[in-house]
């Protein structure tokens, strides 16, 4: 069974070897390669918004001849973990120390891991860090030289009450100095670098909007339908937390039930977030179904099937649920609220996200109105192609080569 120093021993050696070979080809060749260190912790759970974002911009990167992936995230894999929950590009590198198969591993194990993972990274030596969710990790921001990271939405200083303590404290902590050492912020909409010109005191031209993209929609010829998903619903797909705002879409659907406007069911599909004890019991009123979170074969199905998407959140940095019902041609509504009627354009209608008479009113509108329904469809799909994750990847690359000084 190898031991963590004989790991450890042969994995920087090998590194220093090819910083030797990578250095002579350098001097040799006339192009020069762009090598980008990624933070790759979104991928440590299962998928939602960030993790996504992360993995379609990383497949599309990995196209490219000219880019060296590096993908860092804790020092070490053991037999405990940590999992990952997303496949990586084939040619993208992974940088940890295999320690599985050692069963439990000492505490000096893990200071010489991580103590070593330093050295790693140094002798990769790559020209920019790459982190998707916010800030980089303390080791990957101590030996970056140039770094750039994606900011996706400013809730904890717009909204900081709907946010988890926890969550909350650690924004704080960490954004300021993030700002201040990245040589550039790729904000996800432009209500999003708004925000952040807004609350941070940030040279404009270091803050930089690039959409992100939608990936295909599923095509499936038998699509794996959920159990016991209703003929006919109203879909609500997102993370149940108080910033999702879904009591007003509980409120408006439960007013068109009892007056006979709407014989359908309301779906929701989402995880159970913090602070949501109140809105799980509204869960099991008459004729609401919520489902956990899909596989995307499955979510797709539920989106081609719904009659109409509801989109009713307080603050969105991008908002994805709005664009992928879109893209399946489900008429939608959403907030009139941050980044949304940005994403969505004018192929929805949008409410006063404290107005659950308006959302009703616009539910009803919708549903009784096939011309509407049919236009909205139509129009939903031709702005959801607008986004597209090539595009995103290229201007995101245009930025990480300007960090590191290859423009």
């Amino acid at each position: 069974m190898p031991s963590t120093v004989s790991t450890v021993v042969h994995t920087l050696s090998q590194a220093l070897r090819e910083r030797v070979a990578r250095e002579f080809h350098t001097a040799t060749r006339r192009e020069r390669i762009l090598r980008i260190g990624v933070d790759v912790r979104p991928f440590y759970e299962p998928l939602t918004g960030i993790g996504w974002y992360l993995y379609h911009l990383l497949h599309e990167i990995a196209k490219h001849d000219d880019v060296e992936l590096y993908l860092f995230g804790d020092a070490r894999v053991t037999d405990f973990g940590p999992t990952l929950h997303a496949d990586l590009p084939a040619n993208a590198r992974l940088c940890w120390f295999d320690l599985r198969g050692q069963g439990l591993i000492s505490g000096k194990s893990r200071a010489l891991a991580a103590a070593a993972y330093v050295a790693w990274m140094k002798l990769i030596d790559v020209d920019v860090m790459f982190g998707a969710n916010y800030f980089l990790p303390r080791l990957l921001g101590a030996v970056a030289r140039r770094r750039a990271v994606t900011i996706h939405d400013l809730t904890f200083k717009r909204f900081p009450e709907l946010l988890q303590k926890e969550t909350l404290v650690n924004l704080e902590h960490h954004m300021q100095r993030e700002l201040a050492h990245s040589d550039a912020v790729i904000c996800v909409s432009e209500s999003t670098r708004q925000d952040l010109l807004h609350f941070y005191d940030i040279d404009p031209t270091r803050a930089v909007t690039i959409l992100s993209g939608l990936a295909e929609p599923v095509s499936d010829p038998r699509p794996p339908t959920p159990d016991s998903l209703p003929s006919n619903y109203i879909l609500f797909v997102s993370t149940i937390e108080p910033r999702k705002n879904l009591d007003v879409l509980l409120d408006a659907y439960a007013r068109l039930r009892a007056r006979g406007a709407y014989g359908g069911a309301l779906v929701v599909v989402g995880r159970v977030g913090w602070k949501s004890e109140a809105i799980v019991a509204r869960l099991r009123a008459p004729g609401v179904h919520h489902l956990d979170y899909l596989p995307s074969a499955q979510l797709a199905s539920v989106y081609r099937n719904a009659e109409l998407f509801v989109f009713p959140s307080i603050y969105e940095g991008f908002g994805f649920p709005l664009l992928e019902a879109m893209a399946y041609g489900v008429p939608s509504i959403a907030a009139r609220s941050s980044s949304l009627p940005e994403i969505g354009g004018d192929a929805a209608l949008y409410f006063d996200p404290r107005d659950a008479r308006a959302l009703e009113t616009q539910i009803e509108s919708v549903l009784t109105d096939p011309v509407l329904r049919k236009k909205l469809a139509e129009a939903g799909v031709a702005q959801a192609a607008r986004f597209r994750w090539d595009v995103a990847a290229e201007k995101t690359l245009e930025v990480l080569r300007r960090c590191a000084g290859l423009a």
